[in-house]
């Protein structure tokens, strides 16, 4: 029994680098900036076997696209090459936070120096696979923000703040959201009795959108990669077996992130045994396009969280599922300087030789234990602790 989906193709076999860009737009998104906006970040993601993902994040309806791919563990039988999806997350939250504060220290203008960030992101899964009661749980993000300034706390402290309340991603951790959803099993659009409704029209496949794999649009930057394997992570956690019975899992997850001129450079790992340290860079100015941005790595890492839950399902219960793709709409706003969440909109593509019926619960269990939209479903008012100059 294959592991999930079978293997169309493996990340290891394009030889392509784990993030490029794939098609330049003309402006970034405002809403990475300072000003009143709003824009669009879509996801179109595939199953390429086993555990391994690839997505294609646009940003904004002016913005650039860029492919990025996505693995697992060990512990889940992956093969350890791309970031996994809660990585994406860790990586891309605090780059948009240290991105935002960046730039209100410059628009003051105070000095900030050695920006830097820790992040713990605390998960659980609990109940049973097996019994089909399993549920995924989220805590409130833990940061830690480091900074040399000559300005006082204080004033550090309340800029801080104000990145906190313009940032999308932030919000839709803070703001309980109903997310919708639409199934399309075999090319039929279904309804699903126990989910949102998705209120947009029919999305469009990306088998059809994609006819030939991503492709880099140009020669890869002088130095180091968008996203690379940064060797194994130090575990201090001690191993819960992951079991389709009863019972409660623990996932803590860890990041640092830190600002280097026009880049923020975030490292995410499992704080869990037989995983690695992974390193995604982003552009921490809204006027630079030589990476992704933060919340194209959150969005990115909403989509793969929900994609590794089916998968997990579809391995459990043997099912014949042949493809599975996913198409995410996520809408940023920011007005006033305080961004405001709106509810995911995801698109499921599945075929396989299983009936509808199955196929709509498959998609209930996998956003019922979906770690991302736990959170994302909840009020979770993230934690900081801001230290300057040394000083708590």
């Amino acid at each position: 029994m294959a592991l999930s989906a079978p293997v169309t193709d493996t990340i290891e076999s394009s030889g392509f680098p784990l993030c490029f860009k794939v098609s330049q737009g003309e402006t970034r998104p405002a809403v990475l900036g300072l000003t009143d906006s709003s824009d669009r970040f879509t996801v179109q993601a595939r199953a390429m076997g086993g555990h391994q993902k690839e997505a294609v994040v646009t940003e904004g309806p002016t913005g650039s696209a860029w492919r990025m791919v996505s693995d697992e563990g060990a512990l889940l039988k992956g093969t350890d090459l791309a970031p996994f999806p809660l990585g994406f997350m860790a990586a891309g939250l605090q780059a948009d936070l240290l991105s935002r504060l960046s730039l209100l220290a410059a628009a003051e203008p105070i000095r900030l120096e050695n920006v830097q960030s820790d992040l713990i992101n605390h998960y659980a899964f609990e109940g049973s696979f097996f019994k089909g009661t399993g549920r995924g749980h989220a805590h409130p993000p833990r940061i830690a923000i480091r900074a040399a300034t000559d300005a006082s706390a204080d004033h550090v402290r309340a800029l801080v703040d104000r990145a906190i309340a313009a940032s999308p991603i932030l919000a839709a951790w803070r703001e309980p959201l109903v997310n919708t959803f639409a199934l399309y099993a075999n090319g039929q659009r279904r309804t699903l009795p126990h989910l949102a409704a998705s209120p947009a029209p029919d999305a469009t496949d990306p088998f059809k959108a994609w006819r030939d794999a991503p492709r880099p649009l140009a020669a890869p930057r002088p130095g180091r990669p968008l996203i690379e394997k940064r060797g194994p992570a130090k575990s201090t956690a001690e191993i819960t077996p992951l079991s389709w019975q009863s019972g409660r899992v623990e996932i803590p997850i860890h990041g640092t992130c830190a600002l280097e001129g026009e880049v923020a450079r975030s490292t995410s790992w499992a704080n869990l045994p037989g995983g690695s340290r992974f390193s995604l860079q982003s552009a921490a100015s809204h006027h630079h396009d030589h990476a992704p941005s933060g919340l194209a790595y959150a969005f990115a890492g909403v989509a793969y969280c929900l994609m590794t839950q089916i998968l997990r399902y579809v391995e459990h219960h043997h099912m014949k599922i042949r493809a599975l793709r996913i198409v995410q709409h996520a809408d940023c706003e920011v007005t006033g300087g305080a961004a405001r969440a709106h509810a995911l909109d995801t698109h499921i593509f599945i075929h396989g030789e299983e009936s509808e019926a199955v196929m709509e619960r498959l998609v209930q269990m996998a956003a019922d234990t979906c770690y991302l939209h736990a959170a994302f479903h909840a009020a979770l008012e993230p934690v900081v602790e801001v230290e300057v100059n040394a000083q708590a």
